[in-house]
């Protein structure tokens, strides 16, 4: 069976067909066409890397950064982060010379972003990694204007202590 990914492939898997038609190889060889979307399980990144375990047995985060809040425009909340949690062994210490905190931790600087927060999920299960996920927490801005200061409510006016 000939599993080819993609449109762009679909030419190849045509000529290999034909390949296979000719060869002595028997006739239930099927072509197919496969997006990479509509495939079913990742295939996890580890069984071909050859990275350590200590670094594909990991737990990341996955978020959506804050504003910062010396700038007013809305675009850094639309991307999601990946990165990742601190070793539980403790492998930080203080270097003595500048008093700076080091670490011996090679992807606690790491971060990855992505689009969509499926996109980063289905990231950290292709690569073999625990993730938790933390949903963003948006804050209601109630609408506020200048003129509201001089509305009439009826009532007892309320006093306003300036100093």
């Amino acid at each position: 069976m000939l599993r080819v990914v993609g449109k762009q492939y679909a030419q190849r898997a045509l000529t290999a067909t034909r390949q296979m038609s000719n060869s002595t190889l028997p006739s239930t060889a099927v072509t197919e066409v496969v997006h990479p979307a509509h495939q079913r399980e990742p295939l996890p990144a580890e069984v071909i890397s050859g990275a350590p375990s200590s670094l594909t047995k990991r737990t990341v985060r996955i978020y959506r950064p804050s504003n910062n809040p010396m700038q007013s425009g809305k675009n850094a909340n639309l991307k999601w982060r990946l990165d990742f949690d601190a070793l539980e062994k403790g492998d930080c210490w203080e270097n003595p010379l500048m008093g700076w905190q080091s670490t011996a931790d090679p992807m606690s600087p790491v971060r990855l972003d992505f689009t969509t927060k499926e996109d980063a999920i289905h990231f950290a299960e292709k690569q073999g990694w625990s993730h938790y996920v933390q949903e963003p927490q948006f804050r209601a801005i109630k609408p506020k204007s200048y003129k509201y200061n001089f509305v009439y409510r009826p009532g007892k006016i309320p006093m306003v202590h300036t100093k």
